[in-house]
């Protein structure tokens, strides 16, 4: 039974499964109790049909013709896929469930409208013709009505390509307030605690939870919480560098760079408080982690310790 339910996990999440892998998805489930409870131990308590609205958002890849989501597809490779069936017959879909979740594909994802595993960048074509393009483990609800387009930024980063829609504004929203489109190009990055907003088109109007309003031009970024919006600045444009695959510092905070790398890496990377607070500057390269690390290794007084390929720590070097 659990070998099934990981099966139907990443059939639906391969990008190539069809109306009908759906159908008798659901089938499947209707079909027997256990069926039933076998996926809710993988998945959680999800509620509905478990894959959000999917009625406003297609995949699409580098070259290949738009298609419906059911639902958005990660890529996950076939020698992934034999282990994870090999580690649910060897420790149960619990232990499975959680390997899955903090190594390739968050299982938070499954309810959402549009996510990405880690390591994986994608676009989505919205209905309206508005694009999202996702940085590695993000994920984003939709939220389309006669008076107004929203997008729940949920984890993670998106950058927002915005349709002309006099009768409809384009929203994003985090959790500290809410991102209105006044242009067509931008970003947002929710962190902990705070949100990131960089422009590179035009301009956005900013309210946070707390009332307060604020405009960032293009060519400039800002952070807000929940109360107010930091003085936008052209140096967090920077953090817009994963739109092409690489971390980009100037006097950085390992620390931040470290935070940069982790959507990219399944397992565990570790840094020092030491270490964290150590400046860093260069790129680095967001689809090549190690190289990345061995750069930060060479041209920083760290070590990088990697003591499997899943558990990597970094810190002062002695």
């Amino acid at each position: 039974m659990a070998d099934q339910v990981i099966n139907w996990l990443l059939l639906l999440r391969s990008g190539k499964a069809t109306a009908q892998d759906y159908n008798d998805f659901l089938a499947w489930r209707a079909a027997d109790p256990v069926h039933e409870n076998a996926w809710q131990q993988l998945t959680g308590t999800l509620a509905g049909s478990t894959f959000g609205r999917l009625g406003d958002a297609y995949a699409t890849g580098d070259a290949a013709a738009a298609q419906p989501l059911i639902p958005p597809p990660p890529a996950i490779a076939p020698a992934r896929r034999r282990f994870l069936t090999g580690s649910l017959a060897l420790v149960g879909a619990g232990a499975c469930a959680a390997y899955v979740g903090n190594a390739f594909y968050p299982l938070n994802n499954v309810a959402a409208d549009a996510a990405t595993a880690t390591g994986e960048r994608r676009r989505y074509v919205l209905s309206d013709g508005s694009q999202l393009l996702l940085d590695a483990r993000s994920r984003v609800n939709l939220d389309f009505s006669p008076a107004y387009r929203q997008v729940r930024l949920l984890d993670g980063a998106v950058t927002v390509s915005v349709a002309p829609d006099s009768r409809r504004p384009f929203l994003v929203q985090t959790a500290q307030g809410t991102v209105r489109a006044l242009g067509t190009r931008y970003m947002v990055r929710q962190q902990a605690q705070r949100t990131v907003v960089v422009v590179h088109e035009h301009e956005v109007e900013v309210e946070t939870m707390a009332g307060a309003h604020g405009t960032i031009r293009a060519g400039t970024g800002a952070r807000f919480d929940n109360a107010r919006i930091d003085t936008p600045r052209a140096e967090l444009m920077a953090e817009a560098a994963w739109e092409s695959g690489w971390v980009e510092a100037r006097g950085r905070p390992l620390a931040e760079v470290v935070a940069a790398l982790r959507p990219y890496r399944s397992g565990t990377l570790r840094v020092s408080m030491a270490a964290g607070g150590l400046p860093v500057s260069g790129h680095f390269p967001l689809d090549d982690t190690d190289a990345a690390l061995d750069s930060l290794r060479d041209q920083m007084p760290i070590q990088v310790r990697r003591f499997t390929p899943w558990f990597v720590s970094i810190n002062v070097a002695a």
